[in-house]
């Protein structure tokens, strides 16, 4: 056979294939020894990859139609009308015989959320067996959804109607003025303890319609009240504490555990400090696993902007202030509850990926549900600063507390008690200078003088230093 030189400037396919050195002819000396077919690609050309950044408009422009799908689902005929009307794709990529070349006009269909959630790596977030949205690591050998609809991390299957007549069995009537006692007691002396509960959120659907509410459920309810119960001074209203307990109980063994949601953590959560608090220790460290462990499921250790994509839950910029002000709080209550039970911690900094939490406004008529301790005349004096910025500095400096209680559980307690004590003499000088620096750089308004008069009243925010 005749060989072509047809000076390619790529090897041939089998040659590619097998690895072999191409004499790059029609056919080449490798293909024509084997007596085989030789063939090359019609475009002799090396492919030019695509570019991050038509990668990213690709992905960006399915996350923003993946979104109007949705929108479009769940709205009503004249709503689906209009944004059926309101849609444009003009020329969201222009692929030129160049290369490609990403056109800076955005469509209307791409939505605020899609935009503020534009990640270079896929969330890890996928629909469980359920439905519902869970989280798996790089590692998971089922990490497999690499698209489709947007669907979302709560659920509203413990809705108030379902489980009334839970509440009814142990003597709760919902409608009663006992469960207003029991929450108002819980945000006026517990709240800064639980900074895993957003009181605004929860309060706003509480209020509300309760049946499409995303921090609101009616065992959380229940084991709010549980909680507030125990601080009234009434002796017959804190003994209404263990009914609210068991109602709450009783509903979330049946559904949170097949249903994981963000209210289901802080229910579980709930119940561990309210069982801490009776002295059932094991009960309490083995509730606030589970808490824990389905708040690692749900992928709470991951910042929220980076699956805005994937969660239609987090539809405002408040649902991921919300979300980052939820995971902050349990992994406080995570270390707090090793510290006193001298136990290894489950939630590790290093772990995590969530911003810090910032201070969101409150919405009017607070009053009510405001600390103990809490000037309201102050509050409303012209140029007087937000009320909730000093809780928000409170639980800022309790998650660097946090942080510290973690080093030294793990770096110390977690030692064999064989271990030599100059090798351990280090790392507690550092841990008690590292105290002392957190101490010395706390804000004068949330400071503690324990030589103050037993007569000066003590902030709940600041206790909870």
């Amino acid at each position: 056979m005749e060989q072509i030189r047809a000076g390619k400037t790529m090897s041939c396919k089998r040659c590619q294939f097998r690895k072999l050195r191409c004499s790059r002819t029609e056919p080449c000396d490798k293909c024509l020894q084997a007596q085989q077919t030789c063939e090359y690609r019609q475009d002799d050309r090396k492919r030019r990859p695509a570019s991050r950044q038509y990668v990213t408009s690709l992905e960006n422009r399915i996350a923003s139609l993946e979104g109007l799908l949705m929108r479009i689902k769940q709205a009503s005929p004249d709503e689906r009308e209009q944004l059926l009307e309101d849609v444009s794709f003009d020329q969201w990529l222009d692929v030129s015989s160049s290369g490609y070349h990403v056109v800076s006009k955005t469509s209307t269909a791409e939505s605020p959320a899609t935009c503020q959630g534009k990640v270079d790596q896929p969330s890890g977030l996928q629909a469980g067996p359920q439905g519902f949205l869970i989280y798996h690591g790089p590692t998971s050998i089922y990490r497999i959804r690499t698209g489709g609809t947007p669907l979302s991390s709560f659920d509203n299957t413990s809705s108030e109607g379902q489980f009334d007549h839970v509440a009814q069995h142990f003597g709760i009537d919902l409608g009663d003025e006992l469960v207003m006692v029991a929450l108002r007691q819980f945000f006026r002396w517990q709240y800064p303890h639980f900074m895993f509960i957003y009181r605004e959120a929860f309060l706003r659907d509480h209020f509300g319609q309760r049946d499409k509410s995303k921090y609101w459920s009616l065992p959380l309810l229940l084991s709010v009240c549980a909680l507030g119960a125990v601080m009234s001074p009434d002796q017959t209203q804190a003994q209404m504490s263990e009914q609210f307990y068991a109602a709450a109980e009783s509903i979330i063994i049946v559904s949170g555990l097949t249903h994981p949601s963000i209210t289901a953590v802080q229910v579980f959560l709930c119940l561990a400090f309210y069982q801490i608090g009776k002295g059932d220790l094991s009960k309490g460290w083995e509730l606030s696993g589970i808490a824990f462990r389905m708040a690692q499921d749900l992928g709470f250790q991951k910042d929220p902007k980076h699956w805005i994509s994937s969660d239609v839950s987090l539809a405002t910029a408040e649902d991921i202030e919300i979300r980052r002000r939820i995971y902050w709080g349990c992994y406080t209550s995570d270390k707090i509850i090793s510290l006193i039970l001298g136990r290894p911690v489950q939630l590790y900094d290093a772990a995590g990926e969530v911003e810090h939490t910032e201070s969101l406004p409150d919405f009017p008529n607070m009053a009510t549900w405001l600390p103990a301790g809490v000037n309201i005349s102050r509050m409303i004096e012209p140029g007087s600063s937000n009320r909730s910025e000093g809780l928000i500095t409170t639980f800022s400096q309790h998650v660097f507390l946090c942080k510290l209680i973690e080093k030294m559980l793990s770096t110390l307690l977690s030692r064999s008690s064989t271990a030599n004590d100059l090798r351990r003499l280090s790392p507690s000088d550092d841990l008690e200078l590292e105290f002392c620096r957190w101490q010395e750089s706390l804000p004068d308004c949330i400071k503690w003088n324990r030589w103050e008069p037993p007569t000066t009243s003590l902030l709940p925010s600041v206790a909870a230093l």
